[in-house]
């Protein structure tokens, strides 16, 4: 449902239905995909691989603490 959560391709979005696959945004806003009963494993999955800005953290390109004195 683009008006509340995310776009998805036609494949996904055909997964979800009530007795399917559900999405629901968690507090970063990223869209989360919930199994259906009998897949689940207690763990909501969300989609980074458009997002790679998503899995990098700050510092993560600090020279500096690789190469002491290089600046």
């Amino acid at each position: 449902d683009i008006n509340d959560l995310t776009f998805a391709c036609g494949p996904h979005h055909r997964m979800l239905r009530p007795d399917g696959w559900t999405t629901t945004k968690n507090a970063k806003g990223d869209t989360e995909w919930k199994p259906p009963p009998h897949l689940e494993r207690g763990q909501p999955r969300t989609n980074t691989y458009h997002h790679p800005e998503k899995l990098l953290h700050d510092g993560d390109d600090d020279d500096e603490a690789d190469n002491p004195g290089a600046a």
